[in-house]
This record gives C-alpha cells, sequence and structure tokens, in this order.
C-alpha cells in the first residue's frame, strides 16, 4: 500500500505524456531502493532465527539512522522502511515472549485490520485476554488467512466444533486460495483435530518476511503480472494521461484463464481480458460483459 502512495506522489509531479519515459526512470530508482532494503530485511530475518534480541538493537539502530536519511530515492520510501522495522520489532518481541512490548511497536501504526489485526490477535491470546483477541478477530477483514486464524482462536479458548467448523468453512468456501500456505495449514489442522490431537493454544503471526513461501505459485503469478503490465503500457489508448493499472482478477486466484487488468487514463477507464498462457489482451466491457478483440473494439470506437 505505501509502494503505491509513493508511486502516486512521483505521478504528481511527472505526469505529462512528453514526461513518460522519465516517470518511469524515476519509478525504478525508487523500486531500486526498496528492493535493497528488502534484501537486507531478509538477512536481519535469518539472522534473527538465533539471535532475536541482537536483531532488536540493529532494528532500533536502522530507526535512528532512516529519520536521517536524506537521499533523494531513499527518502520516499522513509515511511515504508520505518512500518516494516517497526513491525518487525513487534513480531520478534512476540518471538520472545515480550507480548506487550510486541503490541507497543503494532500500535506504531494506526491501520489494525489484515495481519495486523491477526498479529494483536496473538499477542492478546498469549496474555490470556481472550475478550481484546476477540474484538481484533473481529476486525481481520477478507484476507489470506483470517478463517485459518479464526480457527486458531477457537481452538486456543477450548472451543474445537467451532474451529473444525471454521477451517471446514474455509476449505470449502475459499477454493481458489488453495495454493495458499493457510489453506494447506487448514487441512492439516482439520485432520488433527479428527484425530483427537491436542488443541493448539497460539495463533500464528504473520511474518513480515518477504522470502516466506506464503503461496506456491505466487512468484510464476508476480513473473506473469510484470510482463502483462509491459504489454498493457504498449497499447496506445493507455498512454494518454495516464494515472494506474490494477489487477482486478488473477486465474489463480478465480480458476479462469485469463487476467482480468483495469486501466485508468485520464477521465477514461479501460478493462482488458489477458489470457495467462499465451498473453493474447482483450477488451472487456463490464457493463454489457462483452469481450472482443482489441481490432473489433478500435473498429467500434
Amino acid at each position: 500500500m505505501r509502494v503505491f502512495y509513493i508511486i502516486l506522489s512521483l505521478l504528481t509531479f511527472i505526469s505529462c505524456k512528453d514526461d513518460h519515459e522519465r516517470m518511469h526512470e524515476e519509478m525504478d530508482k525508487v523500486s531500486n531502493e526498496l528492493r535493497n532494503f528488502d534484501v537486507q530485511l531478509i538477512k536481519l530475518y535469518k539472522e534473527s532465527e538465533n539471535n532475536p534480541k541482537g536483531v532488536i538493537s540493529k532494528i532500533d539502530s536502522l530507526l535512528v539512522a532512516n529519520k536521517k536519511e536524506t537521499d533523494k530515492y531513499k527518502s520516499q520510501i522513509k515511511s515504508s522502511i520505518e512500518s516494516s522495522l517497526h513491525y518487525f520489532k513487534a513480531e520478534l518481541f512476540y518471538k520472545i515472549g515480550k507480548y506487550d512490548k510486541s503490541i507497543s511497536e503494532l500500535d506504531f501504526e494506526d491501520y489494525k485490520k489484515g495481519d495486523a489485526a491477526i498479529a494483536y490477535t496473538a499477542n492478546y491470546v498469549k496474555l490470556k485476554d481472550f475478550k481484546t483477541a476477540k474484538s481484533f478477530i473481529d476486525s481481520i477483514g477478507r484476507c489470506n488467512g483470517n478463517y485459518y486464524a479464526l480457527g486458531n482462536y477457537y481452538e486456543s479458548i477450548g472451543d474445537k466444533t467451532s474451529a473444525l467448523k471454521t477451517y471446514k468453512y474455509n476449505l470449502e468456501n475459499d477454493k481458489s486460495r488453495k495454493h495458499f500456505i493457510y489453506y494447506k495449514w487448514a487441512e492439516r489442522r482439520v485432520e488433527e483435530l479428527e484425530q483427537n490431537r491436542p488443541l493448539i493454544n497460539e495463533i500464528f503471526f504473520p511474518t513480515g518476511n518477504s522470502s516466506f513461501e506464503i503461496c506456491e505459485v505466487c512468484n510464476l503469478d508476480n513473473e506473469k503480472r510484470g510482463k502483462i503490465m509491459k504489454l498493457i503500457e504498449g497499447i496506445p489508448e493507455n498512454q494518454n494521461d495516464w494515472s494506474s493499472t490494477s489487477f482486478k482478477e488473477s486465474p489463480y486466484d478465480t480458476g479462469k484463464s485469463y487476467y482480468w487488468v483495469k486501466v485508468k487514463a485520464g477521465n477514461k477507464e479501460f478493462n482488458y481480458y489477458v489470457d495467462q498462457n499465451t498473453f493474447e489482451i482483450k477488451y472487456f466491457n463490464p457493463k454489457t460483459k462483452t469481450v472482443m478483440t482489441l481490432e473489433d473494439w478500435r473498429k467500434g470506437k
């Protein structure tokens, strides 16, 4: 989300068609700094496996350095870095049993839904404050791992029946996400509970480590999205006062054979279906639910 805002801020200053190439150069430089930070973060996550307290000290030093950063491109990702480091500290404090300190680090962000809500819940379950834990469970919203977290919560309070019901609901009603690790974890918990294995007494803490494989096909999906972005960028209609490109649907979530891509350019909005194998692009009209080749679409304009 923060990367999105960074890109928008760049577009505010570089919006003319003649500056299209320069805009991408600037975006690439910011993205490169984000990648460099991510590499550094992954190394720290690895180090924290054996020395969490030492890494917490290193994070504190990085937070101080980040506040003093004046580099043109690094300065544009300061807020993103700060958020990531505070979340990392929260994760490490949870790992070493400092649950109150973990909560304090999570409080750095105002956003308390999704993974953040799950992280809060994990801490409050450990503190045996199940009422507060439930309030955060209820605020998670629809995100990867939401049903698995709820099932964990029910196990933590000793409600095996509700836990099984939640896990099974997840498996039956969210099959589009069966390639995600949470789906597989839910399958495992159902199997173990039906074998009368002991209930767990904790909720998983979502990691901020980008090297953690959250799904089996994410890397492939990202590669395809990158290729599609370049193809979409080359469509002439999208180049006139372009402002955003977003993916509405992925075949790995829907089971369909195509990506649904939406482009905003000036006061116009364009929708496309892109085949995941051939990368053929077709125009889609969401109002009439019609799909046509780009050639036929242009003839009808």
